[in-house]
């Protein structure tokens, strides 16, 4: 039976017999927005498939009946064109960039990038998906009613989307299927844009399947020539001598490669999110363009052309993890603004005693940039920029950001070596190590049980291995947060197959490193690399408080009272994968010294004076990775007459807080509270 709101929107209930497809002998194809159970029909990695209309002078969203769990697969595929404005000339408008989407509770945003008429996608909430043209002011309420609802009356024409909900994300099938719909009808261009799209992702699919089969592989070949080579070392010289030189050599090979294949598979992933990117901007550009279009109709048809407001970030259906937002647009008009308002949840922004900002009188500037720092509300935000012109006629620009909860797993390994029994002492490595994990636990209320503290003896190349490679992979999830802290010893060693380009494989030296073995007894940063690929957080801060004396010398290891130097080739190759920040603590060429007056190495030292307050230069009580940066980079050098500069490499979306500053008198609040702090 067909709900009220299904006869009200218009729609009506029509089966329409598909020819057949292989393994879905005639699909049923539902235009309306009655959910459809599937049945045996269906192929198997195909959950639902419907169509539903969409009319071009229907205000506000469409139900389509379909249920989306949160990281769920669908495509859309659209046709169809409207007609806006059909008294002052035809204009036909495609679906890309005008088809809007909300899913649950979630922000409305485009549903279509910017000259496709098809998308393939993973639902960002969980809840019912709703369809709806964005007309006029462009822009939906939170309950997914439009601003300006008389702007769709004279719309002629609809929209036909077809949804299909896949059971599993494998382009494989996925651009199978919709080759098969394409070969039925090759006129249809969203199944042209969609096939596109997924044949596009099936390869990055298959390379990647392929490339960490082969990853797979060289591991355990690697494996079982140092099982091999282990045997033979406890053999009489004589009797394995020559086998034991070409395990060897394999195993340099298979290292080789597996650095190579590693780094192709995170050029992969890298490749295929700056696809992903593009398609957003194109998106953006494509909304851009129709804005300043539908503005000139506005001339034509309803005489004086009002303010045009336009937002840069963040993005319609942002989902934001801390309690402020950067607001960043524009505001324009030929004659000029009076003022530009903000508000929140109808809740006006106020800003040194006024209601936003207010333009001088006698200037009336045509043009407004405003970047505003904005609070949110736990949950749906829905903020609103106005602008006014001189004669005090408004517009008015909205977008809805979702506050989630804070970052809740936050993982941390933390390392600190003093007494290597065959390296040179350092002094101050434990100091260092211990501070960085008070600070972690004591002031940013991590969970003690999700710190681990290494020091000394304990550190060893086995319990290294083991913490990070398996333990914490298997911890540290896509949304988690993960740390890692080294203060020690680094090390060079000669490697003219080094990918480097400097001739030289760099170690990290736990605390039975040989260095007259290193490739035995040390962790190699290739490994690190390697280990940082198959950790699947996205927020993954690496802190080395070491360096590599090879590059200015070839000595392994560094004069006393100095840690050893690391290439700018290494940290590019590092942190090629996405969500992968390093900051060392010296550039190449360099030395990472320790202080008796501070009692610490000069960077840790500064490190934490940073993420305690001093590096908060915005003075929100947050620390993010980039004021850490700053602050340690102002001072390392001061304090070592510039001969250490800290480097930072690396990237994630967003903004990484590595540091909370309680409030006066919260401190002691806070080590009695079970919670902890609000931490990104």
């Amino acid at each position: 039976m067909l709900s009220l709101r299904t006869i009200l929107s218009g729609l009506s209930l029509v089966l329409i017999a598909l020819p057949s497809i292989p393994g879905c002998s005639n699909i049923p194809f539902v235009r309306s927005t009655t959910v459809v159970e599937p049945s045996e029909r269906f192929p198997s990695f195909v959950r639902e498939r419907k169509q539903i209309t969409i009319p071009g002078n229907h205000a506000g969203m469409v139900s389509t009946g379909i249920h989306l769990d949160m990281g769920e697969t669908y495509t859309l595929l659209a046709t169809g064109v409207v007609d806006v404005y059909p008294r002052i000339g035809i204009r036909k408008v495609p679906a890309d960039g005008v088809l809007y989407l909300k899913v649950g509770k979630s922000g409305t945003f485009p549903a279509l990038p910017g000259g496709s008429s098809a998308k393939t996608m993973e639902s960002i909430a969980t809840g019912d998906l709703r369809l709806g043209m964005g007309e006029g002011g462009l822009g939906f309420r939170v309950d997914g009613s439009p601003h300006q609802a008389h702007y769709y009356k004279d719309n002629v024409g609809s929209f036909q989307v077809e949804v299909i909900v896949w059971e599993t994300k494998d382009y494989v099938q996925i651009a199978g299927f919709l080759e098969t719909l394409y070969s039925r009808d090759p006129k249809n261009a969203s199944f042209q844009d969609g096939l596109k799209e997924a044949n596009t992702l099936k390869e990055y699919q298959l390379a990647s399947e392929k490339t960490s089969k082969q990853i797979a592989e060289t591991m355990k070949q690697i494996q079982d020539l140092r099982t091999a080579k282990e045997t033979e070392d406890k053999a009489p010289a004589a009797e394995s001598g020559d086998n034991k030189q070409a395990n060897q050599e394999r195993i340099v090979q298979l290292e080789k490669m597996l650095g190579e294949l590693t780094g192709k598979l995170a050029q992969l992933e890298e490749t295929k999110a700056k696809l992903e990117m593009e398609r957003e901007k194109s998106t953006a550009l494509a909304l851009e363009l129709e804005e300043k279009e539908r503005e000139l109709i506005f001339k034509r048809n309803d005489g004086p052309v009002k303010p045009v407001v336009m937002i840069a970030s963040p993005a319609e259906g942002s989902r934001i993890e801390v309690s402020h937002v950067a607001l960043t647009g524009v505001a324009e008009h030929d004659q000029g603004l009076s003022r530009v308002e903000f508000s929140v949840n109808g809740k006006p922004v106020k800003k040194e005693g006024q209601r936003g900002l207010v333009v001088k009188d006698a200037e009336f500037p045509k043009r407004v940039d405003f970047n505003e720092r904005i609070s949110l509300d736990p949950g749906l935000n829905e903020i609103v920029v106005k602008a006014f012109d001189r004669e005090g006629v408004a517009s008015e620009r909205t977008l809805n950001v979702y506050r989630g909860e804070m970052q809740k797993n936050i993982w941390a390994v933390v390392v600190g070596i003093n007494s290597y029994p065959k390296a040179p002492q350092l002094k101050y490595a434990i100091d260092d190590a211990k501070a960085f994990q008070r600070y972690l636990v004591d002031q940013n209320r991590i969970p003690a049980e999700n710190v681990t503290l290494l020091l000394n003896e304990e550190a060893t190349l086995a319990k290294l291995r083991s913490i990070l490679g398996t333990q914490l992979k298997n911890k540290a999830g896509k949304e988690d947060m993960v740390i890692l802290f080294f203060a020690g010893h680094g090390a060079t060693e000669r490697d003219v197959m080094s990918p480097d380009g400097d001739g030289l494989e760099k170690y990290l030296l736990p605390y039975d490193a040989d260095p007259k073995d290193l490739y035995a007894s040390a962790l190699p940063m290739r490994e690190v690399s390697h280990i940082f690929q198959r950790i699947r957080s996205e927020r993954l801060i690496f802190l080395v408080d070491a360096c590599y004396s090879g590059a200015s010398g070839g000595r392994t290891i560094a004069s006393s009272g100095k840690r050893a130097t690391i290439s700018d080739a290494f940290l590019e190759r590092i942190t090629s994968g996405r969500g992968t920040i390093i900051l060392t603590a010296s550039g190449a060429n360099e030395v990472s010294t320790e202080s008796d007056d501070y009692r610490h190495g000069i960077f840790t030292y500064f490190l934490l004076q940073g993420l305690k307050g001093e590096a908060d230069t915005d003075k929100d009580r947050l620390v993010t990775v980039d004021e850490a940066f700053g602050y340690v980079s102002k001072h390392v050098p001061q304090a070592t007459g510039q001969e250490q500069h800290p480097m930072k490499k690396g990237q994630v979306e967003g903004t990484l807080i590595l540091g909370v500053i309680p409030k006066p008198g919260e401190a002691q609040e806070q080590r009695e509270a079970s919670r902890p702090l609000p931490y990104n």
